[in-house]
Protein backbone atom coordinates (compact mmCIF):
# COMPACT_ATOMS: atom_id res chain seq x y z
CA UNK A 1 0.00 0.00 0.00
CA UNK A 2 2.79 2.48 0.81
CA UNK A 3 4.86 1.72 -2.09
CA UNK A 4 1.72 2.32 -4.42
CA UNK A 5 1.09 5.26 -2.21
CA UNK A 6 4.83 6.87 -3.41
CA UNK A 7 4.76 6.32 -6.94
CA UNK A 8 1.18 7.65 -7.36
CA UNK A 9 2.92 10.66 -5.09
CA UNK A 10 5.70 10.56 -7.59
CA UNK A 11 4.40 10.64 -10.86
CA UNK A 12 1.63 13.32 -9.76
CA UNK A 13 5.20 15.65 -8.58
CA UNK A 14 6.63 14.75 -12.08
CA UNK A 15 3.47 15.43 -13.93
CA UNK A 16 3.03 18.71 -12.51
CA UNK A 17 7.12 19.86 -12.98
CA UNK A 18 6.34 18.30 -16.34
CA UNK A 19 3.34 20.39 -17.16
CA UNK A 20 4.83 23.34 -15.63
CA UNK A 21 8.54 22.99 -18.05
CA UNK A 22 5.97 22.40 -20.99
CA UNK A 23 3.95 25.89 -19.83
CA UNK A 24 7.45 27.81 -19.57
CA UNK A 25 8.96 27.11 -22.79
CA UNK A 26 5.73 27.03 -24.73
CA UNK A 27 5.49 30.72 -22.87
CA UNK A 28 8.53 31.88 -23.01
CA UNK A 29 9.12 30.48 -26.98
CA UNK A 30 6.14 32.94 -27.79
CA UNK A 31 7.43 36.05 -25.77
CA UNK A 32 11.19 35.39 -27.66
CA UNK A 33 9.59 35.01 -31.30
CA UNK A 34 7.66 38.60 -30.51
CA UNK A 35 10.85 39.87 -28.59
CA UNK A 36 12.03 42.27 -31.34
CA UNK A 37 8.25 43.20 -32.43
CA UNK A 38 7.04 44.35 -29.01
CA UNK A 39 10.43 45.47 -27.83
CA UNK A 40 12.07 47.02 -30.96
CA UNK A 41 10.06 47.97 -33.27
CA UNK A 42 6.80 46.34 -35.48
CA UNK A 43 8.58 44.89 -38.91
CA UNK A 44 11.98 43.99 -36.84
CA UNK A 45 13.68 40.37 -36.48
CA UNK A 46 17.50 39.52 -35.43
CA UNK A 47 20.65 40.80 -36.59
CA UNK A 48 24.37 39.57 -35.83
CA UNK A 49 25.99 42.67 -36.58
CA UNK A 50 23.12 45.46 -36.83
CA UNK A 51 21.31 44.22 -33.75
CA UNK A 52 18.08 43.70 -35.62
CA UNK A 53 17.03 45.04 -39.07
CA UNK A 54 13.56 45.44 -40.87
CA UNK A 55 12.07 41.89 -42.17
CA UNK A 56 12.27 41.86 -45.66
CA UNK A 57 9.35 41.27 -48.02
CA UNK A 58 7.10 41.99 -44.87
CA UNK A 59 3.55 43.63 -44.42
CA UNK A 60 2.56 44.67 -41.04
CA UNK A 61 -0.50 46.70 -40.63
CA UNK A 62 -3.07 47.88 -37.30
CA UNK A 63 -5.94 48.51 -39.72
CA UNK A 64 -5.26 52.49 -39.95
CA UNK A 65 -1.39 52.73 -41.30
CA UNK A 66 0.58 50.05 -42.90
CA UNK A 67 4.41 49.19 -43.13
CA UNK A 68 5.35 47.23 -46.15
CA UNK A 69 9.20 46.20 -46.70
CA UNK A 70 10.65 45.08 -50.10
CA UNK A 71 13.08 42.02 -50.74
CA UNK A 72 15.90 43.97 -49.01
CA UNK A 73 13.61 44.87 -46.05
CA UNK A 74 13.70 48.80 -47.61
CA UNK A 75 10.31 50.98 -47.01
CA UNK A 76 10.85 51.13 -50.84
CA UNK A 77 9.42 49.45 -53.75
CA UNK A 78 12.06 47.15 -55.03
CA UNK A 79 15.06 47.56 -56.35
CA UNK A 80 15.28 49.16 -60.16
CA UNK A 81 19.23 48.43 -60.66
CA UNK A 82 18.58 50.34 -64.11
CA UNK A 83 18.03 54.03 -62.11
CA UNK A 84 20.22 55.88 -59.61
CA UNK A 85 19.58 55.52 -56.55
CA UNK A 86 18.99 58.27 -53.40
CA UNK A 87 19.38 56.60 -50.05
CA UNK A 88 17.00 57.84 -47.03
CA UNK A 89 19.19 56.58 -43.32
CA UNK A 90 17.98 56.70 -40.29
CA UNK A 91 15.92 55.41 -37.36
CA UNK A 92 11.80 55.58 -37.34
CA UNK A 93 11.76 59.24 -38.78
CA UNK A 94 13.32 57.93 -41.82
CA UNK A 95 11.50 54.84 -41.82
CA UNK A 96 8.17 56.51 -41.42
CA UNK A 97 6.39 55.63 -38.02
CA UNK A 98 3.01 56.21 -37.71
CA UNK A 99 2.40 56.70 -41.70
CA UNK A 100 1.59 54.81 -44.72
CA UNK A 101 4.43 54.23 -47.68
CA UNK A 102 3.01 56.30 -49.97
CA UNK A 103 3.12 59.30 -46.85
CA UNK A 104 7.21 58.58 -46.08
CA UNK A 105 9.38 61.30 -46.59
CA UNK A 106 10.78 59.07 -49.11
CA UNK A 107 7.63 58.89 -50.63
CA UNK A 108 7.68 62.57 -51.42
CA UNK A 109 10.74 62.99 -52.50
CA UNK A 110 10.89 60.55 -54.99
CA UNK A 111 8.05 62.19 -56.43
CA UNK A 112 9.84 65.48 -56.04
CA UNK A 113 13.06 63.99 -57.81
CA UNK A 114 11.41 61.45 -60.17
CA UNK A 115 14.93 60.64 -62.29
CA UNK A 116 15.76 59.10 -59.37
CA UNK A 117 14.25 55.79 -57.08
CA UNK A 118 14.43 56.67 -53.44
CA UNK A 119 15.32 54.05 -51.12
CA UNK A 120 14.06 53.82 -47.52
CA UNK A 121 16.83 52.13 -45.48
CA UNK A 122 15.33 53.57 -42.16
CA UNK A 123 14.87 51.21 -39.33
CA UNK A 124 13.05 51.89 -35.97
CA UNK A 125 15.44 51.99 -32.91
CA UNK A 126 18.80 52.39 -34.55
CA UNK A 127 21.66 55.20 -33.00
CA UNK A 128 24.06 56.91 -35.75
CA UNK A 129 26.69 53.74 -35.34
CA UNK A 130 23.85 51.33 -36.76
CA UNK A 131 22.86 54.07 -39.43
CA UNK A 132 26.45 53.61 -40.20
CA UNK A 133 26.77 49.81 -40.53
CA UNK A 134 23.39 50.17 -42.44
CA UNK A 135 24.72 51.92 -44.94
CA UNK A 136 28.17 50.23 -45.45
CA UNK A 137 26.10 47.59 -45.65
CA UNK A 138 24.10 48.13 -48.58
CA UNK A 139 26.26 50.59 -50.76
CA UNK A 140 27.98 48.51 -52.97
CA UNK A 141 24.86 46.72 -53.57
CA UNK A 142 22.57 49.89 -55.07
CA UNK A 143 23.75 52.98 -57.37
CA UNK A 144 23.46 55.94 -54.87
CA UNK A 145 24.74 59.22 -56.54
CA UNK A 146 23.38 61.00 -53.03
CA UNK A 147 23.03 60.08 -49.06
CA UNK A 148 20.26 61.47 -46.89
CA UNK A 149 20.92 61.39 -43.09
CA UNK A 150 18.03 61.92 -41.14
CA UNK A 151 19.23 62.39 -37.67
CA UNK A 152 16.29 62.03 -34.82
CA UNK A 153 18.09 64.98 -32.33
CA UNK A 154 16.03 63.97 -29.50
CA UNK A 155 17.58 60.28 -28.66
CA UNK A 156 19.91 59.72 -31.12
CA UNK A 157 22.31 60.60 -28.25
CA UNK A 158 20.93 58.04 -26.38
CA UNK A 159 20.45 55.18 -28.72
CA UNK A 160 24.21 56.11 -30.12
CA UNK A 161 26.26 55.48 -26.46
CA UNK A 162 25.16 52.57 -25.24
CA UNK A 163 25.19 48.97 -26.00
CA UNK A 164 21.51 48.44 -26.24
CA UNK A 165 18.17 49.85 -26.74
CA UNK A 166 15.43 48.46 -24.34
CA UNK A 167 17.79 45.78 -23.36
CA UNK A 168 17.77 44.43 -26.76
CA UNK A 169 21.82 44.00 -27.48
CA UNK A 170 23.04 46.60 -30.55
CA UNK A 171 26.71 47.71 -31.86
CA UNK A 172 28.81 49.91 -29.34
CA UNK A 173 30.97 52.31 -31.10
CA UNK A 174 33.60 54.23 -28.93
CA UNK A 175 36.14 56.80 -30.26
CA UNK A 176 39.42 56.63 -28.15
CA UNK A 177 43.13 56.66 -29.19
CA UNK A 178 42.02 58.49 -32.38
CA UNK A 179 40.38 54.69 -33.27
CA UNK A 180 36.69 54.40 -33.49
CA UNK A 181 35.80 51.12 -32.22
CA UNK A 182 33.25 48.88 -32.40
CA UNK A 183 33.00 46.69 -29.18
CA UNK A 184 29.70 44.69 -29.98
CA UNK A 185 30.79 43.53 -33.50
CA UNK A 186 29.30 39.97 -33.34
CA UNK A 187 25.97 39.91 -31.27
CA UNK A 188 24.53 36.98 -29.93
CA UNK A 189 20.57 36.19 -30.15
CA UNK A 190 21.48 34.72 -27.36
CA UNK A 191 23.72 37.23 -25.42
CA UNK A 192 23.49 37.55 -21.44
CA UNK A 193 21.65 40.94 -21.93
CA UNK A 194 19.59 39.38 -24.75
CA UNK A 195 18.28 36.26 -22.90
CA UNK A 196 17.40 38.57 -19.61
CA UNK A 197 15.67 41.43 -21.51
CA UNK A 198 13.61 38.53 -23.63
CA UNK A 199 12.76 35.38 -21.05
CA UNK A 200 9.80 36.64 -19.56
CA UNK A 201 9.55 34.45 -15.95
CA UNK A 202 13.05 31.97 -16.52
CA UNK A 203 14.67 34.95 -16.69
CA UNK A 204 13.99 34.93 -12.42
CA UNK A 205 15.66 31.17 -12.51
CA UNK A 206 19.16 32.91 -13.80
CA UNK A 207 21.80 33.25 -11.11
CA UNK A 208 21.91 37.31 -9.47
CA UNK A 209 25.76 36.96 -10.54
CA UNK A 210 24.64 36.22 -14.35
CA UNK A 211 23.01 38.65 -14.01
CA UNK A 212 25.72 41.39 -12.66
CA UNK A 213 28.19 40.01 -14.88
CA UNK A 214 25.98 41.37 -18.11
CA UNK A 215 25.31 44.98 -17.24
CA UNK A 216 24.53 47.35 -20.27
CA UNK A 217 27.59 49.35 -20.85
CA UNK A 218 27.63 53.44 -22.28
CA UNK A 219 29.52 56.05 -22.43
CA UNK A 220 28.67 59.03 -20.09
CA UNK A 221 26.37 61.89 -21.91
CA UNK A 222 29.73 64.02 -21.35
CA UNK A 223 32.17 62.28 -23.15
CA UNK A 224 30.29 60.96 -25.97
CA UNK A 225 30.63 63.62 -28.63
CA UNK A 226 34.05 62.62 -29.81
CA UNK A 227 32.18 58.97 -30.65
CA UNK A 228 29.12 60.81 -31.80
CA UNK A 229 31.13 63.58 -34.05
CA UNK A 230 33.39 60.82 -35.44
CA UNK A 231 30.18 58.12 -36.62
CA UNK A 232 29.02 61.57 -38.74
CA UNK A 233 32.46 61.53 -39.63
CA UNK A 234 32.74 58.54 -40.94
CA UNK A 235 29.08 58.28 -43.22
CA UNK A 236 30.38 61.24 -44.65
CA UNK A 237 33.78 59.93 -45.69
CA UNK A 238 31.45 56.61 -47.37
CA UNK A 239 30.38 59.25 -49.68
CA UNK A 240 33.60 61.22 -50.16
CA UNK A 241 35.55 58.01 -50.98
CA UNK A 242 32.73 57.25 -53.70
CA UNK A 243 32.19 61.00 -54.86
CA UNK A 244 28.89 60.88 -53.76
CA UNK A 245 27.54 63.75 -51.87
CA UNK A 246 26.12 63.40 -47.98
CA UNK A 247 22.78 65.65 -46.66
CA UNK A 248 22.43 65.52 -43.13
CA UNK A 249 19.02 66.81 -41.60
CA UNK A 250 18.64 67.40 -38.18
CA UNK A 251 15.27 66.21 -36.95
CA UNK A 252 13.42 67.76 -34.30
CA UNK A 253 10.81 66.15 -31.53
CA UNK A 254 7.71 68.76 -31.58
CA UNK A 255 8.85 69.97 -27.44
CA UNK A 256 11.76 71.47 -29.42
CA UNK A 257 10.15 73.46 -32.12
CA UNK A 258 7.25 74.72 -29.70
CA UNK A 259 10.22 75.84 -27.11
CA UNK A 260 11.81 77.37 -29.58
CA UNK A 261 9.18 79.29 -31.37
CA UNK A 262 7.79 80.17 -28.71
CA UNK A 263 11.09 82.26 -27.71
CA UNK A 264 11.04 83.77 -30.42
CA UNK A 265 7.60 85.09 -30.43
CA UNK A 266 7.24 85.57 -26.77
CA UNK A 267 8.43 87.30 -23.59
CA UNK A 268 11.26 84.65 -22.61
CA UNK A 269 8.98 84.42 -19.08
CA UNK A 270 6.21 83.08 -21.07
CA UNK A 271 7.96 80.58 -22.26
CA UNK A 272 8.99 78.47 -19.25
CA UNK A 273 6.47 75.57 -18.99
CA UNK A 274 8.15 74.21 -22.21
CA UNK A 275 10.21 71.07 -22.01
CA UNK A 276 13.93 72.72 -22.35
CA UNK A 277 15.71 69.42 -22.11
CA UNK A 278 14.32 68.68 -26.45
CA UNK A 279 15.87 71.59 -27.31
CA UNK A 280 19.27 70.84 -25.65
CA UNK A 281 19.32 67.60 -27.44
CA UNK A 282 19.01 69.85 -30.85
CA UNK A 283 21.50 72.20 -30.09
CA UNK A 284 24.06 69.51 -29.46
CA UNK A 285 23.50 68.36 -32.87
CA UNK A 286 23.50 71.48 -33.93
CA UNK A 287 27.08 72.46 -32.77
CA UNK A 288 28.63 69.24 -34.16
CA UNK A 289 27.25 70.28 -37.28
CA UNK A 290 29.28 73.49 -36.74
CA UNK A 291 32.29 72.53 -35.39
CA UNK A 292 32.61 70.16 -38.22
CA UNK A 293 31.42 72.25 -41.36
CA UNK A 294 28.90 69.55 -42.12
CA UNK A 295 26.25 70.45 -44.75
CA UNK A 296 22.90 70.27 -43.06
CA UNK A 297 19.55 71.06 -42.82
CA UNK A 298 18.27 73.14 -39.82
CA UNK A 299 14.67 71.25 -40.22
CA UNK A 300 13.62 73.08 -36.87
CA UNK A 301 13.50 76.63 -38.68
CA UNK A 302 11.74 75.31 -41.95
CA UNK A 303 9.47 73.94 -38.81
CA UNK A 304 9.28 77.48 -37.06
CA UNK A 305 8.20 79.20 -40.12
CA UNK A 306 4.66 77.12 -39.89
CA UNK A 307 4.46 78.09 -36.44
CA UNK A 308 0.60 77.89 -36.70
CA UNK A 309 0.29 74.28 -37.81
CA UNK A 310 3.31 72.97 -36.57
CA UNK A 311 1.45 70.22 -34.55
CA UNK A 312 -0.64 69.14 -37.74
CA UNK A 313 3.35 68.31 -38.79
CA UNK A 314 3.65 65.38 -36.56
CA UNK A 315 1.57 62.16 -36.22
CA UNK A 316 -2.37 62.49 -34.34
CA UNK A 317 -2.07 66.35 -34.65
CA UNK A 318 0.92 66.10 -32.08
CA UNK A 319 0.01 63.62 -29.87
CA UNK A 320 3.22 61.44 -31.11
CA UNK A 321 5.92 63.79 -30.72
CA UNK A 322 8.72 61.99 -32.47
CA UNK A 323 7.54 61.29 -35.71
CA UNK A 324 6.22 63.49 -38.76
CA UNK A 325 2.81 63.57 -39.96
CA UNK A 326 2.29 62.58 -43.83
CA UNK A 327 2.43 66.84 -44.02
CA UNK A 328 5.34 67.14 -41.97
CA UNK A 329 6.84 64.32 -44.07
CA UNK A 330 5.96 66.61 -47.56
CA UNK A 331 7.41 69.59 -45.96
CA UNK A 332 11.15 67.63 -44.83
CA UNK A 333 10.70 66.26 -48.44
CA UNK A 334 10.84 70.08 -49.74
CA UNK A 335 13.34 71.11 -48.05
CA UNK A 336 15.80 68.25 -49.11
CA UNK A 337 14.68 68.59 -52.57
CA UNK A 338 15.79 72.23 -52.34
CA UNK A 339 18.95 70.92 -50.61
CA UNK A 340 19.76 68.35 -52.96
CA UNK A 341 19.29 70.62 -56.17
CA UNK A 342 22.41 72.71 -55.00
CA UNK A 343 24.84 69.81 -54.21
CA UNK A 344 24.07 69.14 -57.30
CA UNK A 345 26.00 71.69 -58.93
CA UNK A 346 28.60 71.77 -55.97
CA UNK A 347 31.98 70.09 -55.55
CA UNK A 348 31.55 66.90 -52.84
CA UNK A 349 31.91 67.85 -49.47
Amino acid sequence: MFKKRKKEVFLAVATTVLACVLGLILIEGYYWRSGYTSLVCEICQFHPELGWENIPDKTVTNGKVTYTTNSMGMRSEEVDSLRDHVLIVGDSVAFGLGVNNDETVSHFLEKAQPEYQVLNLGVSGYGIGQYYLNLKRHIDKLKPTMFVVILYTSNDLTETRQDNRYGISKPFFRYENERLLNLNPEISQYSCLNLHTRLRYAKHLIPLSMIESCRPRFIERDNAKPTIAKLIDEIRSLGIQRNIPTLFVLSPALPAVESVACKKSRPLGACLNHDQGFEAFYRYFHEIMQDQNIPYIDFLNHLIDNEKEIRSLYVNNGEDIHHFSPKGNAMLAKAITKRLDLLKTESIP
